[in-house]
């Protein structure tokens, strides 16, 4: 029996505006183009159950309350796909505009409300109407910022505004490198968040990317790093 698949998180650049990416580096094998082309190619194998998929934001560089050029770039680089309307060298054509079934643009969420609330316009603007439509939510990865970035009440307000306009928010923290302490500000952010949200249908609605990035090489019931990072998402106890 054939199984549809969503594929529910992936990056797509061309090489021209790679450099343009936080964690860019001339001699990494990102630095090339990852475009729908080498996507196809790479799913080939499961082609025919392929429903499409849903195109995350791939940490372009930015001043987050000033300059917001490059998220507005890789936003552009989303219109085309889903209008169908390739530039030259991108890799994708008007016959794959039907694969982008959502897009999750990046949010200055830690900058306050008005300006979160202005750059939202400024995507709803630029993004036209096919584009804006496929807007499912906001990402803002906290896995190189500082410790309690995601806890301010600027932070939390955002946060708030995602659920109550029906926006998912799409959290990137980094157990491996950073820790149980993003774990825990994770499951704190995620109740602030919630707290005062009467309706069900207005709380944010938080999607765990990477499941956290916990360190795969530790799959041990007794390690204390494997053992939090469980613990806090797949315990029920908890």
């Amino acid at each position: 029996m054939s199984i549809p698949i969503i594929d529910s998180h992936i990056h797509l650049w061309n090489e021209a505006e790679a450099p343009s990416h936080n964690w860019y580096a001339s001699d990494s094998p990102l630095a090339t183009r990852h475009s729908i082309a080498e996507y196809r190619e790479a799913t080939s194998s499961s082609a025919s159950q392929l429903s499409g998929f849903i195109y995350i934001e791939a940490d372009r560089k930015n001043d987050e309350s000033k300059d917001w050029s490059e998220p507005l770039n890789e936003l552009a680089w989303m219109r085309r796909i889903i209008e169908g309307k390739p530039q030259e060298g991108e890799g994708h054509t008007a016959d794959n505009a039907k694969l982008c079934l959502g897009i999750i643009p990046w949010a200055p969420i830690a900058s306050g409300l008005p300006k979160l609330k202005e750059y939202i316009a400024t995507v709803e603007e630029q993004a036209g109407e096919a584009a804006w439509a496929k807007v499912k939510g906001f990402r803002y990865l906290l896995q190189d910022k500082p410790n309690k970035t995601g806890l301010t009440e600027e932070f939390i307000d955002g946060l708030k505004l995602l659920g109550e306009k029906g926006w998912v928010f799409d959290a990137g923290v980094d157990q491996h490198r950073r820790g149980r302490v993003q774990l825990e500000e994770l499951v704190e952010i995620i109740d602030r968040a919630h707290d005062g949200v009467e309706d069900e249908d207005k709380k944010v609605v938080f999607i765990i990317n990477h499941l956290c990035k916990p360190d795969l090489t530790i799959i041990s019931q007794t390690d204390p790093s494997f053992i939090a990072w469980y613990a806090h998402f797949f315990d029920s106890d908890e």
